[in-house]
Order: C-alpha cells, then sequence, then structure tokens
C-alpha cells in the first residue's frame, strides 16, 4: 500500500464499529488532560516564584548602593519588577539587624498563590523568600 493511499487516523478510528477505541479514548484523554494542567499550574507557579526570588535580590542590590530606601520604595521596586513578567502580588519587609558590628539588613518577600488541580480543590500555597544584604 502506498503512503498516499494509507487511511488516516481519523478515517480508521470512524471505521472502528467496536466502539473500543471510542471507549479507550473517553477514559484516557481527561486524565492526560488534567495530568497536563496539573504539571502547566504548577510550573507557572514555580516561574513566578522564582521571578519574586530576582526582584527580591535586584532590591537588594539597590539597597546596598543606597541604604536610605525605605520598605515602601523597595516594594514599589519588586512590584514593579513584576508587573511584566510575573502576579506583583507579593508583600515586602525589611528588617535590620546588627551582627559583629556590622548591619545586615534583610528583605523577606511573601507570595500567596493557589494551584488549580483540575477535578480536585483549589489548593492555596504561601511562599516566603528572604534575601540579606550587609551594609557598607
Amino acid at each position: 500500500m502506498s503512503a498516499s493511499a494509507k487511511p488516516s487516523i481519523f478515517l480508521r478510528f470512524r471505521r472502528e464499529t467496536g466502539g473500543a477505541a471510542a471507549v479507550e479514548f473517553a477514559i484516557v484523554v481527561p486524565v492526560f488532560l488534567a495530568i497536563m494542567m496539573t504539571i502547566w499550574e504548577f510550573g507557572f507557579a514555580q516561574h513566578k516564584l522564582s521571578s519574586i526570588r530576582f526582584a527580591m535580590e535586584n532590591a537588594s542590590r539597590s539597597l546596598m548602593v543606597n541604604n536610605a530606601l525605605t520598605e515602601a520604595q523597595l516594594s514599589t521596586m519588586v512590584k514593579t519588577q513584576l508587573s511584566s513578567i510575573a502576579d506583583n502580588n507579593v508583600t515586602v519587609r525589611l528588617s535590620s539587624t546588627t551582627v559583629s558590628g556590622a548591619t545586615v539588613k534583610t528583605l523577606t518577600g511573601t507570595y500567596t498563590s493557589s494551584i488549580g488541580i483540575p477535578g480536585m480543590a483549589t489548593i492555596p500555597i504561601s511562599w516566603s523568600t528572604v534575601v540579606s544584604t550587609p551594609m557598607p
């Protein structure tokens, strides 16, 4: 049989009279799609967390250069950077401690999101990332 005379998969599926292929298709495809969408949701959640960490590190570098920056200014910096690449629903906190006579400022970013798994309840997830910066 030549390649052009070979019936397509859709024609073979239509000609199937037993119904077994249709039943298998109906069972397997929804499960496969649910798994794929869950993987996509989890991957996108990890992307958001990585983006928040990157924005926090950039704000920390700015704090090292200009240690007079306030918590509100740093929060605005982080949210502005995230507005184009991820959800900017992040809370930024600034704290300062003295260790062995040196000042260390710590930025803490907290992000709350949810992962929706098809056919199951939505799972709320809260991440927190901390970036410490020694002050000159």
